[in-house]
C-alpha cells in the first residue's frame, strides 16, 4: 500500500509542481482527467526536470489511488477545467482599429498606430493569460492537497484492518513474528494486500505457506 510514503508524495506533488508552474511562468501544463495525471509537453518536461529533479515523479504519470481518494472525500474531485494545457488557452486580441490620419504622411502614421495598438494588445493579452494561469495553478494545488489529505485518511482506515486480518492467521499455526513480516510486506505491496484481504482463510493459508518458502 506504500502507506508510509504515498501521503508524503502527494504533499511533495502539491508543493513542488504548483510552485514550479507559479514561479517559472511556463506554459504547457495540463490535467488529463482520464489518466488522472498532470501533463506537459516534452520541452516543458525537460525544463522542469532539469531545474528540479524532484518534479519528475509527478509529471506525465498517473496519480495512484485517485479514484479511491474521490470516494473517501465523498465527491468526484475530477475537473474538466484542467483538460486543456495552459498553452491551449487562447485569449482574443483586443480589436483596435487603426485610424489613418488624413495628411501627406497618412501611410506612415497608420503604421505607427498599428504598432502601438499591437504592443498594447499583446501586453493586455499576456496579463490576462497570466491571470488565467494563476487561477489554474491555484486550482490544481488545492486539488492535489485534497487528494493528499484523503490519502492519509484512506491509509488510516485500511492499515489497521489489514493488520488484524494478517495477525488473525496465528490461529492457523503461523508464528507471530512471521505474520508481522507478512504484514510489513503487504503494506508495501498494495495489489497483493488487496488480494490477501479478499481470500478465504483456506486460500490465505496456502498463500502464507508459499510466502514462507520464499
Amino acid at each position: 500500500m506504500r502507506c508510509k510514503t504515498c501521503g508524503k508524495s502527494f504533499e511533495d506533488c502539491k508543493e513542488t509542481v504548483a510552485d514550479y508552474m507559479h514561479n517559472s511562468g511556463e506554459s504547457g501544463f495540463g490535467w488529463d482527467d482520464n489518466m488522472k495525471m498532470i501533463t506537459c509537453d516534452r520541452a516543458t518536461y525537460d525544463a522542469a526536470v532539469m531545474a528540479h529533479k524532484k518534479y519528475e515523479p509527478f509529471l506525465n504519470k498517473s496519480i495512484d489511488h485517485y479514484d479511491e481518494m474521490a470516494l473517501v472525500v465523498g465527491k468526484d474531485m475530477a475537473t474538466g477545467s484542467f483538460a486543456r494545457t495552459f498553452a491551449d488557452i487562447d485569449l482574443d486580441d483586443d480589436n483596435i482599429d487603426s485610424v489613418p490620419i488624413d495628411c501627406e504622411n497618412e501611410a506612415t502614421e497608420e503604421v505607427r498606430t498599428n504598432v502601438s495598438s499591437s504592443g498594447t494588445s499583446k501586453r493586455k493579452r499576456k496579463k490576462a493569460q497570466e491571470s488565467v494561469e494563476d487561477e489554474q495553478i491555484k486550482l490544481v494545488s488545492e486539488q492535489l492537497g485534497e487528494i493528499a489529505n484523503a490519502l492519509k485518511q484512506f491509509t488510516v482506515d485500511k492499515t489497521p484492518h489489514l493488520y488484524e486480518e494478517v495477525m488473525s492467521m496465528e490461529v492457523e499455526g503461523f508464528d507471530d513474528d512471521f505474520l508481522c513480516s507478512v504484514f510489513d510486506y503487504l503494506v508495501s505491496h498494495e495489489s497483493e494486500a488487496k488480494a490477501f484481504l479478499v481470500k478465504s482463510k483456506k486460500h490465505r493459508k496456502i498463500w502464507l505457506q508459499k510466502f514462507s518458502q520464499g
